[in-house]
């Protein structure tokens, strides 16, 4: 029996229509009026007396199932009227849909850096009413004094969980930095270590108000405070990643805690050596300089340039202006400025007062833009959040072998090249005598050995792993990168080392402890492909064939190489101090600051 369509009655499960007005009876093929010949009109009354009449037994399953379809209606009309009710009650304070949703209000405020002003909006009060009525919008206070405090408290117990060595390892690596704001100064300290599962974590501990002058005696103390917070003893710190400033150096080494510059400032001033060898290079910088200074505050200039730009078919791109403090903001502005070429030139024609650049001096650009670009790349691959220690030694490398190679640049270019050479030398002349980095190279299976200058470096590390393996994580003396004496034991085993690598040891006599035979197992091995492969998924693979190297690729692995990280907990700091947040407190937004990068990092689970 043919079924009818949905919401339409259940008469005509037994009738066909083929023309307007009519039913067939599908029993008996007697046609039955329906009162109208319109299309849309349907009268099923004679249908339904047309059954009751010829085909009783037909009627009574009809009318069973038409009874039965009406109750089933009836019901959900009478529970769909409970339901609009609720639409319009409101939660109580202490339902759970309210509690999650004054919850959440809070984390948006911390991680989009809004005011608490906000839920005071009449557009986000709208919002609400829109979006669920039924939720009740707290005062500014609420969320201030009452979430705010609840759910800090809440991230900090999650933070401390994750710090414990069953889950981060005895070992953990910092990285910290300075800010300095119109009438606060803030110390950030950002903890990494590889978890339980081999995976990169990294969590904000804190960005602590300085009220003192920040001198290394009080960066000392203000630093050993911030580990006894979070309860870190000291020996669990594996290395402290920081900036060159001369008051930070000072502070750890009065706190006596490994420490090492960070990378990325290094290059920095590697590549500002190289730019103020050259007077020519110096005056092509200084004229692109008011160059950008030119457009960026005169809107006729910008209106003008766009039109050249779009005779010219050249992308609408804005003039970018070097920035001081970053050397690839300069990197960047030659490559606008190059690409921006002949619609410069054209303005230069038009204006007589706009100095422009000569075909020389443009070439010399061209040889900027190719010297400096590999620099940035590595900085870039130093700067990035998956980034660690192993990555420095090779990376220096690279860069001194970029650096020696010809390539085709004026004479200028080149006695700027060789200008940040030397200064990249000199500049990590002992790189290859810290043990961390060197460590972190060796274990690193995506280098292992293969960037040490030369086999002193790989006999030092030996050396170094029999002392950890012995010595154990729990006490890492020896790991400071300070410029301290060896011990006589230390000199009297790499004197073995070297004597047996002069004279040839025996096979017994090589990997002799499990140690060495991992080692040499460890080494024998090809390294995995430099950008595809996996560092921690290698280890986590291969954990148990090399158990005491894996517990010292944990320890040595963490470290970032630069302390861009800390830098980062800054860069959007001033939003927490604008004019909406005037009146803050050192120690909100300490905890403002603490939440809006936790929240994210956490992944907002805590």
């Amino acid at each position: 029996m043919t079924e009818r369509r949905k919401n339409q009655s259940e008469v005509w499960t037994y009738f066909t229509q083929p023309m307007a007005g009519v039913a067939v009876c599908k029993e008996c093929q007697m046609n039955v009026s329906m009162g109208s010949k319109s299309t849309t009109t349907k009268n099923t009354s004679n249908m339904w007396n047309h059954l009751k009449i010829h085909h009783s037994t037909i009627f009574e399953e009809a009318k069973k199932k038409r009874d039965a379809e009406e109750a089933k209606t009836s019901s959900h009309i009478q529970a769909s009227l409970p339901m609009m009710f609720e639409k319009q009650t409101k939660w109580k304070t202490a339902d759970v849909r309210s509690k999650t949703l004054d919850r959440m209000i809070t984390e948006m405020i911390a991680t989009d850096n809004q005011p608490f002003t906000m839920v005071q909006n009449k557009g986000f009060q709208r919002l609400m009413a829109t979006a669920e009525p039924r939720y009740t919008l707290k005062s500014e206070k609420f969320y201030h004094t009452e979430m705010f405090p609840s759910i800090h408290n809440s991230i900090i117990e999650k933070v401390k969980a994750l710090l414990k060595p069953d889950n981060a390892g005895y070992n953990l690596a910092f990285t910290t930095d300075c800010w300095s704001g119109t009438t606060e100064s803030l110390m950030s300290l950002k903890c990494h270590f590889i978890d339980d599962q081999w995976i990169r974590r990294q969590v904000i501990l804190n960005t602590k108000a300085m009220m003192g002058s920040p001198t290394g005696e009080y960066i000392s103390e203000m630093f050993l405070g911030m580990l006894e917070e979070w309860d870190i003893d000291k020996d669990r710190v594996v290395l402290v990643l920081r900036d060159s400033g001369a008051n930070i150096v000072k502070g750890m080494r009065i706190a006596e805690l490994p420490d090492m510059s960070c990378s990325a400032h290094i290059l920095q001033l590697v590549v500002n050596d190289g730019l103020n060898s050259q007077r020519a290079v110096q005056n092509i910088l200084s004229v692109l300089k008011s160059c950008a200074t030119h457009f960026n505050h005169s809107v006729l200039a910008k209106q003008r340039l766009a039109m050249i730009q779009q005779d010219l078919g050249l992308p609408a791109h804005a003039i970018i202006q070097a920035v001081p403090t970053r050397w690839n903001s300069t990197l960047h502005m030659l490559v606008r400025m190059q690409e921006q070429r002949r619609a410069l030139n054209i303005y230069a024609s038009e204006h007589s007062g706009f100095t422009g650049l000569s075909a020389y001096q443009w070439s010399i650009v061209s040889n900027l833009i190719e010297t400096l670009s590999p620099v940035e790349e590595v900085t870039l691959e130093m700067s990035h959040y998956e980034s660690s220690a192993p990555c420095i030694i090779p990376s220096v490398k690279v860069l001194k072998m970029l650096l020696s190679s010809q390539g085709p640049c004026s004479h200028g270019i080149k006695t700027m090249r060789q200008e940040m050479l030397e200064s990249l030398t000199r500049r990590f002349a002992k790189v290859e005598e810290v043990k961390c980095a060197v460590l972190a190279c060796l274990l690193d299976p995506r280098y292992k050995a293969h960037a040490f200058s030369s086999d002193t470096t790989l006999l030092n590390a030996k050396v170094w792993l029999e002392e950890e393996t012995e010595e154990g994580t729990q006490s890492d003396d020896s790991s400071t990168v300070s410029k301290r004496p060896r011990t006589e034991e230390t000199q009297k085993k790499l004197i073995d080392e070297m004597y047996d690598t002069l004279l040839g040891a025996t096979s017994s006599e090589v990997g002799g402890s499990s140690l060495e035979r991992e080692l040499q197992q460890y080494l024998s091995e090809s390294v995995i492909d430099r950008r595809m492969g996996k560092p921690l998924e290698w280890w986590k693979q291969n954990e148990k064939s090399f158990p005491i190297l894996a517990r010292l690729s944990r320890k040595f692995l963490c470290p970032p190489p630069s302390s861009v990280p800390s830098e980062r907990v800054f860069s959007e700091v001033g939003a927490i101090y604008e004019n909406k947040r005037s009146r803050l407190t050192g120690q909100n937004a300490e905890r403002l600051c603490f939440l809006h990068y936790n929240l994210v990092l956490l992944n907002w689970e805590y």
